[in-house]
């Protein structure tokens, strides 16, 4: 395929420090690692520029926590790059939003997980649903833009139409559902977030609902799984070899770890393609191994995973995400029954 000459979006990770310890954090690996300096990330936003980046998203850890974010913030404006920050809100006083609106950012994610305290909290940390409301709430005071992003396990499944009640009642501007990926701290805590066949067949009665009742105000890839699940009733059966076309990931995207490191996307934290330390931003995007690797059609042979001959929902597992399947048995990951549709493979120990 035909490579762009540079990266459209970057996802853009400022900080590995947070304030809380989410179950399901997907930076997880790289909390230890350290943060690049100021000038280190002057001169990667230098290099955005420079190949045109159209727009960044601010990312961590929890990028609030850096004592010069706002440093990185004036740069990024002054770069002309469309900015959006993706935060967990509980530091955004009265005045924090009130700095961050003289700002160009075009919208605000903010991660909430709960309608409540006792769904939300023993997700994300004690007392951390007061302290994201509030922090939504000062930034739709000052009229921002805030889409709110719910990450859907086990916790929270049963909470779906709650969430989105509560972003209407806030006045956000989407709420997004997400799939868990299994990377970092979710792959620790896979067993307490992964729902069985049964539990994510009542989950796609439930979005069915949501988008009827709510339309184009919610999104995100549990949207779009219902979405796939409805057009298995009325499109040619999938058959092996399945061939899993590239996705934004290294063709209009990728994203930069704090420490320097440059991945496909934020779902793929540990593939590193290199080293903004060693290597231009540039050179990483043309010519990187792993980039060029995610540009080619994956193909999986049916002796790779022989346990999903056959299936109704291949799919479901390998044709909504094109990084979801590169964690799959023959391929990354082990434990591809936590994606797993069927109550006889989900079900095996």
């Amino acid at each position: 395929m035909k490579t762009l000459s540079a990266p459209l979006n970057i996802c853009l990770g400022i900080t590995n420090q947070c304030n809380l310890n989410c179950r399901h954090c997907l930076a997880s690996n790289t909390r230890n690692s350290r943060d690049l300096t100021t000038a280190g990330l002057l001169n990667i936003i230098g290099q955005m520029r420079e190949l045109k980046v159209l727009s960044a998203a601010i990312f961590g850890g929890e990028p609030l926590m850096r004592k010069d974010f706002f440093t990185i913030l004036e740069e990024l404006s002054r770069s002309k790059i469309n900015i959006s920050l993706n935060t967990n809100g509980t530091l955004i006083s009265g005045e924090i939003a009130g700095r961050l609106s003289q700002y160009p950012v075009k919208s605000y994610v903010v991660s909430l997980d709960g309608s409540c305290p006792e769904v939300h909290d023993p997700f994300r940390g004690k007392e951390s649903f007061k302290k994201t409301i509030e922090g939504i709430q000062n930034l739709i005071d000052r009229k921002s833009n805030v889409l709110i992003s719910t990450i859907v396990t086990r916790f929270n499944h049963k909470d779906i139409e709650n969430i989105a009640l509560l972003g209407k009642k806030l006045g956000a501007g989407k709420v997004r559902f997400n799939d868990v990926a299994y990377i970092g701290n979710a792959a620790c805590y896979h067993e307490s977030l992964v729902m069985t066949p049964v539990e994510k067949f009542e989950l796609l009665d439930r979005v069915r609902g949501l988008k009827s009742r709510f339309n184009d105000f919610v999104t995100g890839s549990v949207i779009q799984s219902c979405d796939i699940m409805d057009e298995i009733k009325c499109k040619p059966k999938e058959s092996f070899p399945l061939r899993i076309h590239s996705c934004g990931a290294a063709t209009t995207k990728c994203a930069i770890r704090p420490d320097g490191h440059v991945v496909p996307c934020e779902i793929l934290w540990d593939e590193s393609a290199g080293d903004l330390a060693k290597q231009s931003l540039r050179d990483i995007w043309r010519d990187s191994p792993v980039m060029k690797a995610f540009r080619e059609t994956m193909v999986i042979e049916e002796d790779e995973v022989p346990e999903c001959k056959g299936c109704d929902y291949l799919r479901a597992c390998y044709k909504g995400h094109r990084c979801q399947p590169y964690y799959y048995p023959g391929v990354k990951f082990e434990h591809k029954e936590l994606y797993c549709w069927r109550e006889d493979v989900a079900g095996a120990k």
